[in-house]
């Protein structure tokens, strides 16, 4: 992220990191650790409702409170615990909670109704919120009922969530009953404010802390609707910090990132931190510091006017920026215990000269047309303070791939990679460069760069803008079908290695074969030892992939054993990729057609999405040993018939051998593994299937499918990150068929 910089208009208000430096004269009460510890209540019941299996959920929270603390009336912070809405428990929040009341907070820490009904989806995932905000609801009425007793401000109620606590509170925040699909069953669930207790008290609270969670609709979010402060890694994949589909949930989200963008826009008060080298949760010490700062900035500008701050001071003083790009300023004031309060845009007025830009009241300066310099200046009071700001336009542009390869139905996406005078690359719209095809008639380009092919041949693009000019040659290939990419017959031009290996030889066989007059036959030989990460055998040969297959095939008679099989390719931006066989190599009776998806293939070394044409550089086989110390394996490999299969009608055969007869699950790969691993499995018709992971106490960890699916072969990646080493289950239900395995995460 660049904190403080430029950043481009497709991202405008994106990477926003409003944490000012805090200036701390004295110990400060909601900001600073003012108490040495937290007095703990357990388990007090605020609510009760209907579950998911028909069974009624008892609510219970855990009360943390300053120990020691005289104030009558205190601020209270609710906190809700993740858990991908089926697991997870109110001790999770334990921590934050007692931070909380060592600050001079409130806090509690509260249970809400935990399940997704199958099949899992938008409408099952809307439904587990509605029954996540409907719990809040009543834990927060149950407060404002005992506000006495606790000594609670009611006018000062909070939530802070964590990834599926964080989804409830922000759906808490800014889902209203009019926002609600029609598909949702409110008539089994009930309105947004529920029915699980303490009736007849608001449940209004005055702001939100979102830790990695989302909203699933950001037009859900409305203007005066109450301030956000987002924490969120922009390494996260679980829930993604902008906009995407969630490997969790296999929904589209909306993060902090999109959530504190759509607010900014809005004129909501926030406040975001969103780190480079983070993934799903982490930087919890951080996340303290910035939530007791947002909620202490909260309660100050409650209460306080523009008179009330002095030491006015903007984010930044000099700025140098690329003419296309956007910058969000941020202005900061002390209040009257000294501490740094980020001002909201109502307090202040910002202020430039027109020959430089533009600069709206939410802060967002926007460049002029042309390159120029003069200063951003903000107004608060009678004090005044000001950014020299320089703009600065490009020095050249590239259109990449310089060759590309595509079919009649994939669309082609062209970049345009725009550097300034130090060869800093910037992120520029296709919108704003002159694109054309020089032979129309074997395809059109768009304004966002996206080709289309009509017909077999090759064209030109030219990229033109302000007198700039640059050129890319795009072929279309056409294929459908099976096409060969070689029969293996023949052994010339091949080459072949072998890593960790005690011997491997790799001859013509005239005697097996799946079609010709020959296979390729490999014989290893090796010595199993735990600490060696692989056994592996390389068979070398660049081929030219026409066009874009969609698949690509190799017959293949094992030993019995588990192999693996992969392919490494590079593509039109010298960018290496690999695509991975849907199943192992172990079939020993027969020749078995091996499928290998080339669509999303995984990245390898590069910086450029996959462009064609390919290459095809090697063929790989991760031989799979006898997992005993010393234990020497032995065995032989056949392999026959490599090609490719295009859009289109395959043969009977084809489609037999594609179609699993029997409901399998294959044992995950690596195993052991730290901290992702392949699951792969067949499904001999269409059902609905669940494979899910479990503990060796037999409590589920997660949930990797839940949807309904046709005959075929299956691949999934488990991300284990966030478990401890260990040994865990899953398990695999297809209807009426179920099998279980084990897994081992080493850490």
């Amino acid at each position: 992220m660049r904190s403080f910089q430029s950043f481009s208009v497709k991202t405008l208000t994106i990477l926003l990191l409003l944490i000012s430096v805090q200036v701390v004269y004295a110990q400060t009460r909601y900001k600073d650790m003012v108490f040495p510890s937290a007095t703990v209540t357990s388990s007090i019941q605020f609510g009760s409702n209907l579950n998911i299996d028909g069974s009624t959920a008892t609510l219970l929270l855990d009360l943390y409170q300053p120990a020691g603390d005289t104030l009558k009336l205190r601020p209270l912070v609710i906190c809700i615990h993740g858990g991908s809405l089926i697991s997870g428990s109110r001790s999770d929040m334990g921590a934050f909670c007692a931070d909380f009341a060592r600050r001079g907070y409130v806090s509690a820490t509260i249970e809400y109704r935990l399940g997704i009904e199958s099949p899992k989806g938008v409408k099952t995932i809307l439904e587990a919120l509605l029954r996540g905000v409907q719990d809040t609801k009543a834990a927060v009425r149950f407060f404002r009922s005992k506000a006495a007793l606790y000594g609670i401000d009611t006018s000062q109620i909070y939530l802070e969530g964590s990834s599926a606590g964080s989804m409830v509170a922000v759906h808490y925040a800014y889902w209203n009953e009019d926002e609600i699909p029609t598909n949702i069953n409110q008539a089994k669930w009930g309105d947004i404010e529920g029915a699980s207790g303490n009736p007849g008290f608001s449940s209004a609270i005055k702001g939100i802390i979102n830790y990695c969670g989302s909203i699933l609709d950001p037009t859900w979010i409305d203007a005066n609707e109450v301030p956000v402060a987002n924490f969120h890694g922009l390494l996260d994949t679980i829930v993604p910090p902008d906009s995407g589909v969630s490997t969790d949930f296999t929904i589209k989200m909306y993060g902090g990132v999109a959530i504190s963008r759509t607010a900014t826009q809005l004129g909501i008060y926030n406040q975001g931190a969103f780190f480079p080298l983070m993934g799903h949760g982490g930087n919890e010490d951080s996340l303290r510091v910035f939530s007791s700062n947002f909620l202490y900035s909260l309660m100050v500008l409650s209460s306080a006017s523009s008179q009330d701050f002095t030491s006015m001071q903007l984010s930044i003083k000099t700025l140098k920026l690329f003419r296309y790009d956007s910058y969000m300023f941020t202005t900061s004031a002390l209040d009257k215990s000294g501490n740094s309060i980020i001002l909201p845009r109502s307090m202040i007025q910002y202020l430039c000269n027109p020959k430089i830009g533009s600069i709206a009241a939410s802060g967002i300066f926007t460049p002029s047309d042309h390159p120029d310099s003069g200063y951003v200046s903000v107004k608060l009071n009678n004090r005044t303070d000001s950014c020299y700001v320089k703009t600065y336009d490009f020095k050249y542009f590239i259109l990449r791939p310089k060759l590309a390869v595509t079919d009649l139905v994939t669309p082609l996406k062209l970049s345009i990679d725009t550097y300034d005078a130090d060869l800093v690359k910037h992120d520029l719209a296709a919108t704003k460069f002159k694109l054309i095809s020089t032979n129309p008639s074997v395809g059109t380009i768009d304004s966002t760069g996206t080709f289309s092919g009509k017909k077999n041949g090759t064209t030109s693009i030219v990229a033109s803008f302000n007198g700039y000019s640059d050129t890319s040659v795009v072929r279309v290939e056409s294929a459908s079908g099976l096409v060969n990419l070689d029969p293996l017959e023949s052994l010339s031009g091949w080459r072949v290695e072998g890593t960790n290996l005690d011997s491997l030889s790799v001859t013509l066989a005239t005697d097996q074969k799946s079609a010709g007059n020959a296979s390729f036959r490999i014989d290893y030989k090796l010595t199993y030892d735990p600490l060696v990460p692989s056994y592996m055998v390389y068979l070398y040969k660049d081929m030219l992939v026409y066009g874009v297959p969609d698949s690509i095939y190799l017959d293949v008679k094992s030993d019995g054993r588990r192999h693996k099989l992969s392919y490494s390719f590079t593509d039109a931006n010298s960018g290496s990729f690999r695509a991975l066989a849907k199943k192992f190599l172990s079939n020993s009776t027969a020749f078995d057609l091996v499928n290998t998806p080339m669509t999303g293939l995984s990245l390898v070394t590069g910086t450029y999405d996959m462009s064609y044409p390919l290459t095809l550089k090697r063929l790989e086989i991760q031989l799979a040993g006898d997992p005993v110390q010393g234990q020497s394996t032995s065995g032989t490999i056949y392999v026959d018939n490599l090609r490719l299969k295009y859009p289109g009608t395959v043969s009977d055969v084809e489609k037999t051998q594609l179609s699993p007869t029997v409901f399998k699950l294959e044992q995950n790969y690596p195993n052991p593994f730290n901290p992702s691993t392949t699951i792969q499995y067949d499904v001999p018709s269409r059902t609905h299937v669940v494979l899910m992971i479990y503990n060796i106490l037999g409590q589920s960890v997660a949930e990797l499918v839940n949807a309904e699916q046709n005959a075929g072969h299956y691949e999934t990646r488990f991300d284990a990150s966030a478990l401890a080493s260990g040994v865990y289950l899953y398990r695999l239900q297809a209807g009426s068929n179920v099998q279980t395995r084990k897994l081992i995460v080493v850490k």
